[in-house]
């Protein structure tokens, strides 16, 4: 995929209090196994891929600005939310739309994040980390 100027775009989530303390408490500073993100485009990502994955998508109501798209990952975060923007638009015109990638994506987060928050607050494990990695082991298909 070719680099793309990310600069002027933002990346808005629910402008809800609740929903921002979430992004938040899943980014803190301090141990790895307590915060499995390092960054707010990190959360944003995976609450994208829940969202999708368990077809929960929800229309930002009012939207909070919160990081420079340029924060995420071009080689890697960007073609993910690209995919999945393609999973709910269905059309390849998508893919040359950053903006409207972007704001498909952030449905997904909507609906993806107090799902991503229960996991791992939640789910089975003694820390958050750990809860991630066993709700990813489990939610592989079996061979």
């Amino acid at each position: 995929m070719a680099k793309t100027n990310l600069s002027n775009l933002r990346v808005f989530i629910e402008d809800d209090i609740k929903i921002h303390e979430y992004y938040r408490k899943l980014t803190k500073a301090g141990n790895i196994e307590d915060s499995p993100f390092q960054d707010m485009p990190d959360v944003f990502v995976a609450a994208t891929c829940i969202g999708a994955k368990n077809n929960s998508y929800k229309e930002l109501k009012k939207k909070k600005d919160v990081f420079l798209a340029a924060a995420l990952d071009q080689e890697f975060q960007i073609p993910v939310l690209t995919s999945l923007a393609y999973k709910k638009q269905g059309n390849l015109e998508t893919f040359l739309e950053l903006d409207r990638v972007l704001s498909i994506c952030e449905g997904w987060a909507n609906g993806g994040i107090l799902l991503l928050y229960d996991i791992l607050m939640e789910g089975k494990g003694l820390q958050p980390l750990y809860r991630l990695v066993d709700y990813i082991i489990n939610e592989q298909p079996n061979n």
